[in-house]
């Protein structure tokens, strides 16, 4: 019965999902194509199943992102609100014998790497629509250079208008003291790689300083941060990297709103 419980309660939060990742996964779909029979000459039949391909993982990258966030929202109802005590039980308790502690780091730390994961194919699919040939993995400095040496091509204004979205929206300066929608990215990849990589931060065992200490160092903020605050942050973010992106890549205005497959029907 518990099991069976457990799993009505997972449905619930991916029903919740699919109303915030389902219409705006659509529209991309459509948008791309719509782009390919305005422009049947830019790219071959292998580019094209690659393309699409790539562009669904994106899309299923999301939907997972926003799984995790649905489950942060339903835990933000909890007494450990904060993400502050998330990240204390990543970066140094390890603790397994609370329950409720255990469950908001497992999540929150799904939603970190689920969320860059997300970012990451994005990337990789904004360099093949732009660029296509060979996927290839590359960092965010590797991904503003090969925009750069994009701007010679027919595709140049595209790459542009893309480096300076994730620059200055996405991966914008971090200031720690306030949250903005333009960094974060930032907070989002500073936050992942130091839980993946704990053993770059190095803990000291002759003082009582603690990790998430040295987080809190380049975002103070996060220590009164709620689950609630964060969630809506990032969905933000992720959201907007969608709906402005996508009028630079395909040429089209993006239509807010409820989905039907006729939206773009004049731009056929």
């Amino acid at each position: 019965m518990q099991g069976q419980t457990a799993i009505k309660e997972l449905q619930t939060l991916l029903n919740e999902t699919k109303k915030n990742a389902e219409i705006p996964s659509k529209k991309l779909m459509d948008m791309q194509e719509i782009y390919f029979q305005r422009n049947p000459d830019f790219y071959t039949q292998k580019d094209l199943k690659q393309l699409r391909y790539y562009l669904k993982t994106v899309c299923y990258k999301f939907y997972l992102a926003n799984f995790s966030l649905e489950q942060l929202w339903a835990l933000s109802l909890n007494k450990r609100n904060e993400i502050f005590f998330a990240l204390y039980n990543s970066l140094d308790q390890s603790e397994c014998s609370d329950n409720e502690l255990l469950l908001s780091s497992f999540i929150l730390e799904g939603f970190l790497f689920q969320s860059m994961s997300f970012i990451e194919i994005y990337r990789l699919y904004i360099y093949l629509f732009l660029e296509p040939g060979t996927p290839i993995s590359m960092s965010r400095s590797d991904f503003y250079n090969k925009m750069d040496k994009i701007q010679k091509s027919p595709f140049g204004g595209k790459a542009q208008g893309v480096k300076k979205y994730f620059q200055s929206k996405v991966f914008g300066t971090n200031n720690g003291q306030s949250f903005e929608l333009n960094h974060w990215g930032t907070l989002l990849e500073d936050l992942r790689n130091k839980v993946a990589h704990r053993d770059r931060l190095r803990p000291s065992f002759d003082s009582k300083e603690t990790l998430v200490e040295k987080v809190l160092f380049n975002w103070p903020t996060l220590q009164k941060m709620t689950y609630d605050k964060f969630c809506q942050y990032m969905q933000n973010g992720m959201f907007s990297l969608i709906t402005n992106i996508s009028p630079i890549l395909y040429e089209l205005e993006w239509k807010s709103g409820p989905y039907n497959p006729d939206l773009w029907k004049e731009d056929l």
